[in-house]
């Protein structure tokens, strides 16, 4: 084509702009007045592809696409294709203000990638109708293409960007790095510090510096290098507290290889680790107030952390290209337990559903109080199949339990429960709302049983019943 020896080295920017610069004027108002005739073609054909997908007619309303977006996406369009483009700042920044409005309403890059072909594809139709000679009609397919795969490029890097922050700006996030009770965790640190103090001034007094264990090799430093840094990262005084421990054992290291002691360590070193445990008991502090996550009855983290949770595996699963499922449980006939045995026998009867919930599935899975007598897991990097496996053996195994209760009598129960599975191209709402979907139907089957949400099954059994 056109293209410079040295465009594929050049910047992103500089690229789009080359292209515009060098195509000819006449391609270019072509295009313009293609746009200007049939743009409102080509936004129908990227709706009506949308809104044929199951997914993205979950979250696109056709009202609100006649409504509002058709109007803005004709403006995006004329805005792409001007007769004249002098401002590539402000046609980047508008690509990047549209990706974050996709990250916003939970759009995936691949369902707009997809909307995105009707259009281009729109246009070429036109191209071929408008320009007259064979030569041209290929620079302007060129041009089209190069266009709204440039823009593309920005929307999509826009939306992970945005994405990603949406997930970690709520903080409360950091509470799934534990795995126990918040103050258990602040003592067992606050002990396991101790013990990694003490040794290191024995060591020192007994001159023993082969035996001189740096922080980082301790029982406390890995805690912090892992679980810490998942639960107090972003925080200053998180930042503050490796940068002390990373000069503490950049010291330790050198003594060791040096064999020897410089004058007045000890002292330094007594004063370290009282600003390291400060530091950490504030850190702690700090994170307590978020111990209200969990539920108080069954221990099951509770709805306040839903939201990020599934945002941020739903970010994990667009960037690996992994599966994720959700199952909501329900206790069937729980009100029953209420009314003839009591609230108690009730609170016992969660307590105990919980527990085989939280031992029958994986150490990075999330478990929720979801409601009354429902719970919701989400089951990370798990296919419906993997996800029917996990919920049939809690199933079976609540199935199969006696419920002790304070009485001395004891409680039999079973749980229904419905599946669902992103694959992409769905937001959180729409996710629970299948595995209600599916839940429901188990209900409606004979309850006992577990159902994986299927559109077409799913659908046709709620109409009918």
């Amino acid at each position: 084509m056109f293209f410079a020896e040295n465009f594929v080295s050049m910047p992103a920017e500089e690229q789009w702009g080359y292209i515009i610069a060098h195509t000819p004027e006449t391609i270019r108002h072509g295009l313009c007045e293609i746009v200007r005739r049939n743009g409102r073609t080509c936004v129908i054909n990227f709706y009506e592809a949308l809104l044929n997908l199951p997914e993205a007619a979950l979250f696109l309303e056709r009202d609100t696409v006649e409504r509002r977006l058709r109007g803005s996406l004709q403006n995006w369009l004329e805005r792409l294709f001007p007769e004249q483009e002098t401002d590539m700042a402000g046609l980047r920044a508008l690509q990047e203000r549209v990706g974050s409005v996709h990250a916003q309403l939970e759009i995936s890059p691949g369902l707009v990638s997809y909307a995105f072909y009707f259009i281009k594809m729109s246009l070429n139709l036109f191209i071929i109708d408008y320009f007259e000679s064979q030569d041209d009609r290929l620079r302007a397919v060129i041009y089209c293409q190069s266009m709204v795969d440039f823009a593309m490029t920005y929307m999509n890097s826009a939306y992970n960007t945005d994405f990603k922050k949406k997930v970690e700006q709520d903080q409360s996030f950091k509470m799934f790095s534990l795995g126990q009770d918040l103050n258990f965790e602040k003592e067992t640190q606050k002990t396991t510090f101790f013990d990694w103090s003490t040794q290191a001034l024995f060591c020192l007094c007994e001159q023993r510096l082969v035996d001189l264990q740096t922080i980082a090799e301790s029982q406390f430093g890995l805690w912090m290098a892992h679980k810490g840094q998942n639960l107090f990262k972003g925080t200053e005084d998180f930042a503050l507290l490796q940068t002390m421990i990373a000069g503490i054992d950049r010291r330790i290291v050198a003594i060791r290889a040096s064999d020897g002691v410089p004058s007045g360590f000890a002292a330094e070193l007594r004063n370290n680790i009282r600003d390291v445990t400060f530091l950490t008991n504030r850190l702690f502090q700090a994170m307590e107030a978020l111990q209200s996550g969990l539920d108080p009855l069954t221990k099951t983290l509770t709805r306040r952390f839903l939201d990020v949770v599934i945002q941020n595996e739903i970010a994990f699963s667009l960037s690996h290209d992994k599966e994720f499922s959700i199952i909501l449980l329900d206790i069937d006939f729980f009100k029953k337990i209420n009314d003839s045995a009591g609230h108690l026998a009730g609170d016992e009867a969660l307590r105990h559903v919980a527990e085989i919930i939280m031992g029958s599935v994986r150490s990075n899975d999330f478990v929720f109080r979801y409601g009354g007598e429902e719970f919701l897991i989400v089951l990370t990097e798990s296919s419906s199949a993997a996800a029917a496996g996990y919920a049939e053996r809690i199933r079976s195994r609540i199935e199969a339990s006696a419920i002790p209760c304070s009485t001395g009598a004891t409680l039999a129960l079973t749980i229904s429960g419905g599946i669902s599975t992103f694959r992409g191209g769905i937001k959180i709402s729409a996710l629970i709302e299948q595995a209600d979907r599916a839940l429901y139907a188990a209900k409606e089957a004979g309850r006992n049983r577990i159902e994986i949400y299927s559109r077409d099954r799913i659908d046709m059994r709620s109409r009918d019943g």
